[in-house]
């Protein structure tokens, strides 16, 4: 790259690159879930993405050390590569949950076939949940919306509150034979996952407005725990 706005122009576009390869990640996700069954080629095309997914990671990185390296940028640019570098690194992360999620369901179709239809029924509505949260953030980051962010902020507690609700569920399934455990342990797994990748979500969602307003709101979100 000839000068500093070029370098953060192309390590934007690889950012984008690599949201939207999680992306397909988690739609593969929902396919399953969706047709209650384990896709052997959907499997196969997870871990040549999620394999993308590494290799974005690595290079945001090397790129990423690469420009302060080279140009010494100033306090914002300095704080968006920075930011780059831990959001890529924790995407890299939320593909590692959306692959172990693929094994579950294709462990629990080998164990628990009988209870296949609650992936539809229990699973999938929490899974389309975090995906419109997800991307809100990444329709967020090429708008550079500061109002979509804070919105993400609060259906973050909707994720909670489903995935709450689901866990009763499960386990009142798992209540009513014992046959069910085995199944049920599986779907609470899932249920927790999905929670996990949108917990995730915020604090991609806190590092990209501390970006644009300056405010830190892993800090804040710190001070107010240490308050109650």
């Amino acid at each position: 790259m000839r000068n500093l706005n070029e370098s953060i122009e192309g390590l934007n576009q690889h950012y984008l690159e690599l949201l939207k390869s999680l992306n397909r990640v988690l739609d593969i996700n929902i396919e399953m879930l969706e047709k209650n069954k384990f896709d052997k080629s959907l499997y196969g095309e997870c871990l040549i993405v999620e394999d993308t997914i590494n290799n974005f990671e690595v290079k945001i990185k090397e790129d990423s050390i690469f420009t302060m390296a080279r140009f010494q940028p100033a306090a914002g640019n300095l704080r968006l590569l920075i930011m780059l570098i831990n959001s890529a690194r924790l995407i890299e992360r939320m593909g590692d949950i959306l692959k172990s999620n693929v094994k579950i369901i294709k462990n629990f179709e080998k164990e628990s076939p009988s209870m296949m239809h609650f992936l539809k029924e229990i699973i999938y509505p929490v899974a389309i949940k975090t995906k419109n949260i997800y991307e809100g953030y990444i329709n967020a980051f090429i708008k550079s919306d500061e109002k979509a962010l804070f919105t993400l902020m609060t259906m973050d507690e909707e994720i909670d509150e489903l995935t709450k609700n689901d866990i009763s569920s499960i386990i009142e399934i798992m209540k009513k034979d014992v046959n069910n455990i085995k199944g049920g342990t599986d779907l609470i797994l899932l249920c927790k996952k999905f929670e996990r990748f949108a917990d995730h979500i915020l604090h991609l969602v806190f590092d990209l407005i501390y970006i644009l307003k300056g405010e830190n709101m892993r800090k804040i979100e710190l001070l107010e725990e240490r308050k109650i």
